[in-house]
């Protein structure tokens, strides 16, 4: 989700997790740190986000204004339109505003999904502005009730970055164990553990390019080969490719996977090695919507290698194998 350097477009990052996971005080910690960093932030309801009173100027119905430069608003029906208002603001409440980065904060039963796919389909929205990642909270000490919940396991399902938090209040099994059940639910994602929302902002705010697999879990032997674990109801597969891939196949493949799996199909990210592409393939995919950009330029001395996670629900680890094999450039 990540863009170049030069990428003139503002970066937005997603805070999601369940009730009562801690987003607001990571929010709050974020807007009290902002390292010299103009944030507007989204929220559904100040009263319900809880924005540190010590840091508004001023407020009207719809727009809060803190005094480290950055600015809140409220989300009262339609993103698009309040993404575009805010860029558009005027005097006389308000100076022009301007601001290096977007912080949405969904509500606590809602999945990011819908919020993901403005950015994939809203053409004014996505000249404007990119999505770094999304970033899901945990509660260690409720998390095993909270899986019970649909919603919240696709929240994490979602995630680029986990923040297991309320360690302090588990034991360190208890929070081996919980941790476990992330990395199983989202192998894809890496875990920072953490007390009170006490994360490295750098780290909260980076952009999150897909991870290769073997930085995840469940890595098999090399060649094209898969891993799988089914729990929570979601399972996650894990594919890899040492045979450069066709790009033309690789859409068919995608569009056939986004149509067959509608509904079951969540998230699918990873890197593509395409034949006759010096860069790597970052793929992004978010229910029936993705899309592949390019990255860094492959190294001489890098293995060039697909590597794709698949999340969802009944998905077929066999028919996703032999789908990405039969993309293979030499097919």
């Amino acid at each position: 989700m990540s863009g170049p350097a030069d990428d003139p477009r503002t970066p937005v990052t997603l805070l999601t997790g369940w009730l009562g996971a801690g987003k607001t005080t990571l929010l709050n910690r974020v807007l009290a740190e902002p390292g010299g960093r103009r944030f507007a932030v989204l929220v559904n309801e100040f009263g319900e986000i809880g924005v540190d009173d010590r840091l508004v100027v001023r407020a009207d119905e719809d727009l809060v204004e803190l005094n480290n430069g950055c600015v809140c608003c409220t989300v009262r029906g339609d993103l698009v339109r309040t993404l575009t208002r805010l860029r558009r603001r005027r005097p006389p409440f308000f100076r022009r505003r301007e601001f290096d980065h977007v912080l949405i904060e969904t509500t606590g039963i809602a999945e990011p999904a819908p919020l993901l796919r403005t950015f994939l389909v809203e053409a004014d929205i996505a000249v404007c502005y990119r999505v770094e990642a999304v970033v899901g909270l945990a509660d260690a000490l409720s998390l095993e009730r909270v899986l019970d919940e649909p919603s919240a396991v696709e929240q994490l399902a979602l995630a680029d970055l986990l923040l297991l938090n309320k360690t302090d209040l588990c034991s360190p099994q208890q929070t081996d164990q919980v941790a476990q059940r992330l990395q199983e639910l989202n192998p894809a994602a890496p875990i920072l553990r953490c007390q009170n929302a006490d994360a490295p902002i750098e780290e909260i705010l980076r952009a999150r390019t897909p991870r290769g697999l073997d930085d995840l879990q469940h890595r098999e032997a090399a060649g094209a080969e898969s891993s799988h674990t089914q729990r929570l109801g979601i399972e996650a597969i894990s594919l890899r490719s040492e045979r450069p891939l066709d790009a033309m196949k690789v859409q068919l493949w995608l569009d056939a996977c986004a149509k067959m799996l509608e509904g079951r199909l969540i998230r699918y990210k990873g890197f593509l090695d395409l034949a006759g592409e010096t860069r790597r393939g970052i793929l992004q995919g978010v229910y029936e919507l993705y899309t592949v950009s390019y990255g860094e330029e492959w190294q001489e001395d890098e293995p060039r290698v697909t590597e794709l996670v698949f999340i969802g629900r009944d998905l077929d680890v066999d028919l996703l194998e032999r789908g990405m094999q039969a993309c293979a450039a030499d097919v």
